[in-house]
Order: structure tokens, then sequence, then C-alpha cells
């Protein structure tokens, strides 16, 4: 976008028929000169110069003007915002603000240049330069802010994936650490187990061992009982013979003679 550097020739030639001290005018055209020349910073001198002499629109505009070239614009805007606190009719007041526009819109802020554009064309309708650059700026604006919401789309969906996979991660260690703690208590509740019938195991061994028949004492009883059977027929074989003596002696036994 170029700034409208007739403008500048035909407001210092216009502006040299007022009230200016000679010195003043002459500084002006002199930054003309210089300006025409591409030497901006001779121009700047010239302009920084005049506007000592006197702050006019043309010393404002065209120092304006001179800084923009040199790319600093923020100096640039400060000296047209000057220049339009001064403007005398709505031609020269279209060209500060399309001016403006460009500054602001070569300092990427696309907003202001298009406020500036709009308020250049209200002040001329004609102004076909200011028409095409706030087109040309609003396209601008729409593909910067589409940018942008794409760009903070993509950061979004960056931290949503990022978030994602923590979550993931972390369900996946707490589902490791809950696997650990179940095979943990498994393995323990097994460990217990084995042990509890160890033990179980060695209470039944034990109570066998107290309550098992000792075959020695088993034979014993055993030779025991046969002695006290045979010492009963010994006894029952005597008894018999005594009774059979008994029965004898009393068949051989006289009876007595009555004693009449």
């Amino acid at each position: 976008m170029e700034k409208k550097t007739a403008v500048i020739i035909f407001l210092s030639m216009l502006l040299s028929g007022f009230c200016y001290s000679q010195t003043s005018s002459e500084l002006l055209r002199e930054g003309d000169a210089r300006y025409l020349e591409n030497n901006f910073a001779a121009a700047e001198e010239a302009y920084r110069k005049a506007r000592q002499e006197e702050s006019t629109l043309a010393s404002n505009f065209n120092l304006g003007n001179a800084t923009f070239k040199q790319e600093r614009y923020e100096e640039a805007i400060e000296h047209y915002l000057n220049a339009t606190r001064k403007t005398q009719n709505n031609t020269s007041s279209s060209d500060t603000y399309y001016n403006l526009g460009n500054a602001y819109f070569q300092g990427q802020q696309l907003e202001e240049a298009i406020e500036a554009y709009k308020q250049a064309i209200r002040l001329d309708p004609t102004n076909k330069e200011a028409k095409y650059n706030l087109a040309y700026c609003k396209e601008m604006l729409k593909m910067a802010q589409q940018q942008q919401q794409d760009q903070q789309q993509q950061q979004q969906q960056q931290q949503d994936q990022e978030n994602q996979e923590q979550q993931d991660s972390e369900e996946q260690q707490d589902q490791e650490n809950q696997d650990q703690q179940e095979s943990d208590e498994e393995q323990e509740n097994q460990e217990q187990q084995e042990q509890e019938e160890s033990e179980q195991d060695s209470t039944q061994n034990q109570d066998m061992s107290e309550g098992q028949f000792d075959s020695t004492r088993l034979e014993k009883q055993t030779l025991d009982s046969l002695d006290a059977a045979k010492l009963l027929q010994i006894i029952q074989s005597e008894e018999r013979k005594v009774q059979e003596k008994l029965r004898k002696y009393n068949s051989n036994r006289k009876k007595p003679d009555k004693d009449w």
C-alpha cells in the first residue's frame, strides 16, 4: 500500500502562501526536495525545523511521511494524529486519515487502520485509494482472525490431546498399581493359606501321633487275655474235678442206721 506522496508537494506549495515566515516556507520546500530525492532523513530534519517555527498541518503531515518512509511507523502515527487536529478542509483531512491508516497498517494495527480508512472515506467519498485499502485491510483482518482462530483451535486440540495422553497414562498407571496390589494380595492370601494348611497338617499329625495305638501295648494286652482264658480253663477244670470227687464221696458214703 503506497503513501500519497503527491500530497506532500501539493500541501507545501499550497501552504507557502500562508502567513509563514520565510524560513518556515523555505524549510518546507527544502524538505520536499529532499523527500523527492528519497533522502528521507534530510527531509525529516527540514520538516522538524519547520515545525519548530510553527506546528502546522504541512509540517506535521510531511514529518509523518518522512518517518513513515524510514519505517518508524509509531512516530509517523503521532505526526499524522497531530496533523488531523490542524486540517482545514475535508480533502486534506481525508488525505491525513488515509496516511494514518497506512501507518497503522504497516504497524500491524489492522482494526485502527480500518477506522482511519473509514474516516478518510467519510471526509472524501471519492478517495479511491482509501476505499481500496479499506477492502484490502478488512480481508487481511479476516485472514488474521481466521489464522488466529485456527491457531487457537490447533493449540486447544494439542492441549486436549496432551491432557488425554496424560489421563490415559495416569489411568494405565492406576491400573498397573491395582493389578500389582491384587497380585500382592493374592500371593499373600496364598501364602497365608499354605501356612494355615501346613499348621493344620502339623496339628493333625500331632493328634494322630498322640492317639495312635502302640503295637507293643496291643500285643501285650493280647497275650494277657490269652493267659487269663487259659487260667480260667484251668480253674474250671479243677472245679470239675473237685465236684466229681464230691459226688463220688457222697455216693460211697453209707447211710447211717436208724436208731429207733
